[in-house]
């Protein structure tokens, strides 16, 4: 595994800037592959991450685990918490790495490397084991079927159509999009 000062300069070159979040990223994904035996987890193409959180941790889980969006190694589960599981397809093993309740909210006003360097992984975060079930249309790989929409024309990838009343439909048809077509 690289340094941790070479993860920390890696994740705020992309992020842009170096907080408390950047800096619990980098520590949970260390931390997480370091327990699952992964020496190198941007080489490791079975290594799959959950982020709870659309916030700095997870760019910063991204960078240091070499997981993408793109590449279907990162997935983005949308409960608001600065979590992650972290799942080795190879081994079949699996943890989640999260804060203990116990630990405080740094404050803006501080630094974060100082905030952070005294506190070990262990102080900072629980990580337990877990199971993940994963569907095949889930993992990395090229899509396993395709279907069309019957409503708006548009593919649907990976099983993620919906039917309804013998309609194949993309959920945004189904049921409701974020967003709406503009009639000019």
């Amino acid at each position: 595994m690289r340094p941790l000062d070479e993860d920390l300069e890696a994740a705020q070159a992309f992020h842009g800037h170096l907080c408390h979040g950047m800096v619990m990223g980098v520590r949970m994904a260390r931390y997480a592959c370091r327990e699952l035996g992964i020496d190198d987890p941007r080489k490791n193409r079975d290594l799959i991450v959950y982020v709870e959180m659309d916030r700095c941790a997870s760019d910063a889980v991204s960078v240091v685990a070499g997981v993408t969006l793109g590449k279907r190694r990162l997935k983005w589960v949308d409960y608001g918490k600065m979590a992650a599981t972290f799942v080795d397809l190879s081994t079949g093993r699996s943890v989640r790495v999260a804060p203990r309740p116990e630990v405080p909210h740094a404050g803006r006003d501080t630094d974060p490397l100082e905030y952070w360097k005294d506190w070990t992984d262990e102080q900072l975060f629980s990580c337990v084991p877990v199971d993940v079930c994963m569907p095949e249309e889930d993992k990395p790989g090229s899509p396993l079927r395709t279907a069309v929409c019957a409503r708006c024309a548009e593919k649907i990838q990976d099983a993620r159509e919906v039917v309804a009343d013998g309609e194949t439909l993309c959920r945004a048809c189904a049921h409701g999009a974020y967003y709406q077509l503009k009639n000019d």
